[in-house]
């Protein structure tokens, strides 16, 4: 007689393993973004960045600031698909310390970002202060799509506590 075999328990499941695909194909084209905005007006000197353009003239700075949006709205989607992931995890599995480990987590990114934004308000240069912002940015927004997830796995541990 033929027996079904049990499918083995798997640490990921497929909803979680999707969304955490989702969210580093996001991150990916933000960054490919970031690239394509810093390659687009790298052949621009800085003299032409002032220049009067006629409104019809279709120029460099308007694709970049195209790419720019497109790449900040796939930021913004990789964070919000960050959270859901946490969210979903958090779910799924049941493990004690998590609390305590997504606690640390979401601490050492918001430090990070205050240590960031203090690193940006230091620096003289244009550039060098942008890239300290678009970390704290990433930084605090990573840390404020966490917080669902540890408030869930907070009152999880509390509620197994009781019983």
């Amino acid at each position: 007689m033929p027996r079904s075999t049990p499918a083995p328990w798997r640490s990921v499941d497929r909803r979680t393993a999707t969304l955490a695909a989702l969210t580093l194909v996001a991150f990916g084209a933000a960054a490919l973004a970031r690239v394509l905005v810093d390659a687009t007006t790298a052949s621009i000197g800085s003299s032409t960045r002032y220049v009067a353009v006629p409104a019809a003239q279709w120029d460099a700075f308007d694709t970049a600031n195209v790419i720019a949006g497109v790449g900040a709205c796939c930021a913004g989607t990789g964070v919000l698909l960050f959270g859901a992931t946490l969210v979903v995890a958090v779910r799924r599995h049941r493990a004690a310390r998590l609390p305590r480990l997504l606690a640390a987590v979401t601490l050492t990114m918001a430090v990070g970002a205050v240590l960031a934004g203090i690193a940006a308000g230091a620096q003289d240069d244009f550039a060098a202060a942008a890239g300290w912002t678009i970390l704290r940015t990433a930084l605090a927004g990573l840390a404020a799509a966490s917080l669902p997830a540890l408030c869930l796995a907070a009152l999880r541990t509390r509620a197994a506590r009781l019983r």
